[in-house]
Order: structure tokens, then sequence, then C-alpha cells
């Protein structure tokens, strides 16, 4: 649909220089994500990331298409990717889109205004990080952005606003918790332990101020963990080793 939307814009760039050229809207909708991140029962290296959206009542379109990312624009590589019942996947990435379930007529298991879906789950041995969610719209409900301008114009203007309302392209996102790198370290050298450098200790302190900014910690709970670290890292400046890996 949408690429049939944009064929039909550029044939008009030809013929006419100055229009009024009507643009799906991919982000007329408000998305609610909750996530749980529990320990594998078979595995206890690996984390498994679950995910439940809600389509919420106030949105203009349903919504096809949901992304989870530590790194603009592209899904992680990740261990395994389940999408809920009606939906698939990317193997290996958290990218899920939904099904057609009929073809007389054209139904789609889109994720209508007002509608919940869980079962967006990944399993994947990095650490709990922050990161992004990423969704669009479906362009059968469509509340147009008028343009006008030549032909130059229009073309930056469809830069601008259809590819490039976020980094990953012309829906919403948000941010969520997602599986990351480790904080910056080295391993020993049989890779049986993990070493935090200056930079981890900073690192960890960066995403207790991150969480914070997005509510997700009271601010005892973020001036406690701030303390600890900053206690963590003294201990490591001073070589103090084993006192550093107590702390975390």
């Amino acid at each position: 649909m949408k690429g049939k939307i944009l064929f039909l814009v550029i044939i008009q760039f030809f013929y006419l220089k100055a229009q009024q050229i009507i643009l799906p809207v991919n982000d007329n909708f408000e998305l609610k994500v909750k996530v749980k991140v529990s320990i594998h029962p078979s595995d206890s290296s690996k984390f498994i990331y679950e995910y439940s959206i809600k389509n919420m009542p106030t949105s203009g379109q349903p919504i096809n298409q949901f992304l989870i990312t530590n790194e603009p624009p592209w899904a992680p590589i990740v261990d395994t990717v389940i999408p809920p019942v009606n939906w698939e996947c990317i193997p290996e990435k958290p990218f899920w889109q939904s099904k057609r379930i009929s073809k007389s007529p054209d139904i789609w298991a889109d994720l209508y205004p007002g509608d919940s879906l869980s079962g967006f789950i990944f399993h994947d041995r990095k650490l709990p990080d922050i990161g992004y969610w990423y969704s669009e719209g479906t362009d059968t409900i469509v509340f147009p952005t008028v343009i006008e301008g030549d032909v130059e114009e229009l073309e930056d203007s469809i830069q601008k606003i259809y590819y490039n309302k976020t980094p990953f392209g012309p829906g919403k996102h948000g941010y969520t918790v997602v599986s990351g790198p480790l904080p910056p370290g080295e391993w020993n050298f049989d890779s049986t332990m993990y070493f935090v450098s200056d930079s981890g200790f900073y690192h960890l302190i960066d995403r207790v101020n991150k969480c914070f900014e997005q509510n997700w910690l009271k601010e005892r709970a973020k001036d406690h963990l701030t303390r600890m670290y900053e206690r963590g890292l003294r201990h490591y400046q001073n070589n103090r080793v084993e006192q550093a890996r107590k702390v975390l």
C-alpha cells in the first residue's frame, strides 16, 4: 500500500510543478509498550524478553509493525524470536509484522485502536539495557498532510516528512528495555571473568540517569544506585578489585 502511494506521488511530479500532494501518515496512533525480562528456565545464561503492546483507543489507525532495537535503524541479531498469533517475524531479529488472515475480503491481523497484543518474545544472552521500540500504522486510515511547492521542494518534503520522521522510518518510537552489550571492559585471559573499566562504571551511571528520565526509577533509587557505582569506581581506581566486584 505504501509503495503504491509513493509511486503515484512520483508520477505526479512529472506532470505538475505546483500541486498539493497528499502524503500517507504512519504515526497517527498512540502506543503503550510494556516489557517483562526473565531468566530462561533451561539456560541461566540467557534472558527472555517479552513485550505487550496496546494501541490506545484515541489512535486514528491500526498498527502493523513492531520493532525492538538498541541502535537505530536496524534490529539486532538475537538467539530466538517468537511472534504473536497471526503475526510473523524475521528469524533472529526482533522485528514483527502482521499477517494477512483473509484474501477475500483482504483482512490483515493489524492491531486496531483499543486492542492489546502480547507475545512479542525474543531470547538473548546479552544483558538488559535501554533501547527503543518502533512501530508503524496502516495507511488504510489516512489523515493526510498537504504540502504545496515545486518539484524540488516536494521531493525534499517527502524525505523529511515521510521517510525521516524517526531514526527508523515514518512511524513512532520510544524507550524500552532491550538486550544490549556489556558495559565497557574486558574479559580475562580465559574468558571466565569480565572486568568493567572506568568507562563501564560511567556507562552504568548513565543508564541509571536515563531510567530516571523515563520515570522508571524513583529519585531515591537513582541516588542510591549512583552512589553505589561511584563507590565501586573508587575501589576500581585504587586497585581494590575484590571490593569493586562486590559492589557490582
